[in-house]
Order: C-alpha cells, then structure tokens, then sequence
C-alpha cells in the first residue's frame, strides 16, 4: 500500500508561494496578537518618554529619582519575563495573556489615582510587569502558531508591530501632552489597553492541558541556558540602540540638527518597514547569515554617521542604516532563538532572548553616562560603533559552536527525507507509524 503524504510540515513547506505564506502565517489568532502588540507598546512608549517630566511637575521630586521612576518600568519587564518563560507551559497562552493585558489596563487606569512618586514607582514596576508578560506570550505564541518553514517572515512581519510602536507611541506622547495634558495621555493609553481586552476574544489557541510534575526549581526551568552566549551578544548590540534613545536628543541639540533628529525614529520606522519582508524570507530559504551580517554592518555604519557629525542629512541617512541594521538584528535574532530549541521550549527561548533585549537597552544609557562628560555625545556614538564591529567576531563564535538555527528550507528538506524515509519502508513491508 503506498502511504499517502499527510505530513502538516511538509503541506506547510512552500517558500516560494506568497498565497501558502499569506494562509500559513497571517491567521486571525496572529493578526490580533500583532495589534494587541502594537497597541500595547504604543501606550507604553507613550508614557516612557513624558514620564519623567510629569513626576518632575506633579511631585516636585528629583530629576535623579524621576529618572528611577521612568527607568523601573525595564526592571519590571525584566522580572515579568524571566518568570514567564517558567509558568507559560503550565499556565496557558490564552489564561496568562489575559491576565498580562488585564493587569496592564488596571496599570494604565491606576494612573488616574497616583497620589504621591513612591506610589508612582511602585506602579512602573507592576506596569513593567505586565508589559513583560504580554510581550513574553505574545511573541511565544507568534513562534508557536507560525508554521517552521515561514518562522523567519512571521516572526519580522509580527515585528513588525513594535518598529511602528517605537515611532507612534513618543509620536503621540510628545505630540499630544500640550494639547490633552498628562492626564489626556493616561486617557489615551486607557483606551488602547481596553482594545488590547477586546482583541484578546479573537484570540483562538487549541492547547492540551500539562501535568505539573513538582520537581527542584532550576534556571533552565526561566531560560535557556543554552541561549545565554547568543543572547549576550545580542545584548550588546541592544546597547547601541538603548544609547540611541537615550541620548539622539541630546546629540541633536548639541550638533544643531534638531529637525533631522526628530525625524530619525520616523525614518528608522520606515526601513523597518521596507526591509522585514524580503529579510524575513531571506532567512527562511538561505538562514541568517544573509542578514545577520549586513545588519550589523549596518548598524555600525549608522552610528559612525552620527558620530561623524557630517550635518542633518547624514543623520537621516543614520536613521534608516540603524533601522535596517537594529531593526533585522532584533527580528531575525529573535527566530534564531526559537529555532535553536525544541517546540516545547519555545517561551524559555523568548524570554531568554528579552531578557537580555531589555537589559542591553536598560544599561546603555548607565553605561554611557559616565562617558558622556569626557566624550560628549558624539564620542559615546563613536565608542559605540568600535563596540558593534568588535561583538561582530564573537557573532561568527557563538553561532559557529554554539546551536543551530533550523530554517524553513531545512524543515522541508528534512520533512521531504522523513517522508521518503517512510514509504521506503512501507514499499519494502516495513511498517507504516
């Protein structure tokens, strides 16, 4: 009897098909998680970026300590996705996504009723929390619901979402704040968080219930250990983004091209934009190093234009080398995560790879502040440019000795062995799985 192909990789392994791509990965389970992820990170953009001048204003606190009370809010991510790469499992996508957008509506709602800054501080960090969870499970979940033969495009298009957030949430906030005031801006974010809960009802996820087996508390059981000499190097790229929000303000003010610099995010949004589709497939069909490389390079050659101070042209053109060059790392190095490890590991892959995403971006401008009195801004661009060129070797060692991603032209051609593997069997009286 000649066994029929009902292998699912196998029907889902068409790379060249843009409909089979458009049926695999834009499901209404994926559309609504890429929105509620857009909405999410807009608020919270939003809030990041007026945060610290409305504890200034409405508690007459420090600017040291109003910069503690903006900056928890990553300390909080940090916690909320360590501890839910452990529970994800066990919990449920659906329960705990709930539970991440509920507490982030009740946090953004909370706001209206801040009666003093050590209330405020408190309220970041919980705010932090939730803006962990949800970005944890709603990245796990685009991982697990993409078919693997188009991981590399679903996970760039999901991506997506949150270049366009980095540009929509300071947009609205800064935008805004003159003309609906502090408590316009928590309105605003109350209402995107209340969208976030209507869209969660088109979320629809089958999962099979797990059995909890106590057993001692490991830290593979938060991360993938695995993961870590990956993640730190990617770490370290965060960090020249994480300086480039800091400090691309400053830099304009003291380099006189404020009007380019306010149209950098904008123009790092758009080659996002542009270049995450055709990169996406690029590392579906040929893996990462087509990508991988050119975005570092990139990214380095953009920080280099800004520490050149070539004037605000070159800062524009710096926003578009940054976009494309952060923007890929981050979406392309996000799938090679998930694809180093098995299925069921797919959240300890996430939040591994968040993790360390948030910390390099947390500690940049830490880092950078004792530079910044001897180099000024500009030699903290330059500085971090040498760091970016330098990280690239141990790319080329991790990635060499360290796991491998599995790409979507891989999943087929090991799909199409399995299944000639099997009719062999069938055809020789072998039996038949």
């Amino acid at each position: 009897m000649k066994m029929q192909n009902k292998n699912p990789i196998n029907n889902e392994c068409k790379p060249e098909n843009s409909v089979s791509v458009w049926k695999a990965v834009f499901s209404r389970t994926f559309i609504a998680i890429a929105i509620i992820n857009f909405l999410e990170m807009t608020g919270y953009y939003a809030l990041f970026v007026t945060n610290t001048q409305y504890a200034v204003d409405k508690f007459d606190c420090s600017l040291a300590f109003a910069g503690l009370i903006t900056g928890i809010v990553v300390i909080g991510c940090l916690v909320g996705r360590f501890f839910t790469g452990r529970i994800v499992n066990s919990a449920g996508f659906r329960r705990l996504l709930f539970i991440g957008i509920s507490v982030y509506f009740i946090g953004n709602l909370s706001f209206l009723f801040v009666t003093s800054a050590s209330m405020l501080l408190i309220l970041r960090f919980v705010y932090g929390l939730a803006v962990g969870i949800v970005g944890t499970v709603a990245g796990t979940l685009v991982a697990v619901i993409t078919p693997k033969a188009f991981q590399g495009r679903g996970i760039s298009y999901y991506s997506m979402s949150t270049a366009l957030a980095i540009c929509s949430g300071p947009l609205l906030g800064i935008s805004l704040l003159k003309v609906v005031g502090y408590e316009g801006i928590f309105w605003i974010t109350i209402a995107l968080s209340a969208v976030c809960l209507l869209l969660f009802f088109l979320i629809d996820v089958k999962e099979q219930p797990k059995k909890t087996i106590k057993k001692k508390i490991e830290l593979s059981d938060f991360i993938d250990v695995k993961l870590i000499p990956f993640c730190l190097v990617c770490a370290i790229f965060c960090l020249a983004w994480g300086n480039i929000q800091a400090f691309i303000s400053p830099y304009s003010h003291e380099n006189h091209v404020e009007t380019a610099a306010s149209f950098f995010f904008l123009i790092y949004a758009g080659a996002i934009l542009i270049s995450r589709p055709w990169t996406g497939k690029i590392y579906d069909i040929h893996g990462p190093a087509l990508v991988f490389y050119p975005a570092m390079l990139s990214l380095a050659a953009g920080l280099i234009l800004l520490w050149a101070q070539l004037g605000s042209f070159a800062v524009l053109i710096a926003g578009a080398l940054c976009g494309f060059g952060f923007g890929n790392i981050t979406s392309i190095g996000n799938a090679m995560a998930v694809s180093m490890v098995p299925k069921n590991r797919y959240a300890q892959a996430t939040s591994s790879y968040f993790v360390f995403f948030d910390l390099g971006i947390g500690l940049a401008p830490y880092l950078s502040g004792y530079l910044v009195p001897y180099l000024g801004y500009t030699g903290v661009f330059g500085v971090t440019a040498m760091v970016v060129v330098i990280a690239i070797p141990f790319y080329y060692l991790v990635t060499k000795f360290g796991p491998k991603p599995i790409t979507g032209e891989q999943v087929e051609f090991e799909s199409n062995n399995s299944l000639r593997t099997a009719e062999t069997e069938d055809s020789e009286g072998g039996a038949v799985p």
